[in-house]
């Protein structure tokens, strides 16, 4: 139940500060995309169908306060976990620059299918570069910030709590 709780706080905590607080600092050209990090993280350590259902919500939760088309990123974050845990069953993924690896995989799959769903979907024309600029420096933002999540993580949640690849 701890668990649950943890990742429900951080998801909310994810949003409001890749939606909202993120978008009040003029400074910074995008926002860092903390949901993707929370779903490889869900990817990299909670191999059952909670972490898939978990992915699921967070983008869930991110097409509702987003303004994005429903059910983009509900299939987005589902698409991330799963390239995630398939990559985290075949390898080793404990180390720091592994789990960057697993961030940048995300962010790519992530971006693929942003990319490739208003190539085949959308009815209006598209910024391609403005819309690949702003994906590209979500990710690089999430990568800066991936190890404080992760380690934020990490010490709120139980070691035994988090089964891992091996087992």
């Amino acid at each position: 139940m701890r668990p649950l709780l943890i990742f429900a706080v951080a998801g909310v905590l994810a949003v409001l500060v890749q939606t909202s607080l993120i978008a009040r600092l003029s400074f910074l050209p995008a926002a860092p995309d903390l949901i993707v990090t929370l779903c490889v993280y869900l990817g990299l350590h909670y191999h059952s169908a909670g972490g898939a259902v978990g992915a699921f919500l967070l983008g869930y939760l991110l097409d509702t306060f987003s303004g994005a088309v429903p059910g983009l990123y509900c299939l987005t974050m589902t698409l991330v976990f799963g390239m995630v845990y398939l990559v985290s069953k075949r390898l080793w993924m404990e180390n720091p620059m592994s789990n960057l690896a697993a961030v940048a995989l995300g962010s790519a799959v992530k971006i693929c299918t942003v990319v490739l769903y208003f190539a085949v979907a959308s009815t209006r024309t598209v910024n391609w570069w403005f819309m690949l600029r702003t994906l590209t420096l979500e990710a690089l933002f999430a990568l800066v910030c991936a190890p404080a999540v992760f380690a934020a993580l990490d010490s709120y949640l139980p070691r035994s709590a988090r089964p891992h690849a091996a087992e």
